[in-house]
């Protein structure tokens, strides 16, 4: 699965604000270290403010996995 990369200041400037004047971005820690955003949001960003969020790269999708005992 592919999501869209973030620099560490992209993923400060995201916290807290809306992409549709809704639903809030969600920037992720992903087990490589990248932080990230969801195909959704990037599609569905009509948030004049963040529109660049469109021009981000894609990576593969490494998820945290947490072992429980």
């Amino acid at each position: 699965m592919e999501v869209y990369k973030l620099t560490t200041e992209q993923k400060e400037s995201l916290i807290g604000k809306t992409y549709d004047s809704v639903q809030y971005f969600n920037p992720t820690l992903d087990a490589n270290g990248n932080w990230f955003i969801s195909v959704e949001e990037v599609n569905y960003c009509l948030n004049e403010d963040f529109l660049w969020v469109k021009d981000l790269p894609t990576i593969e999708y490494n998820p945290v996995i947490s072992e429980r005992f």
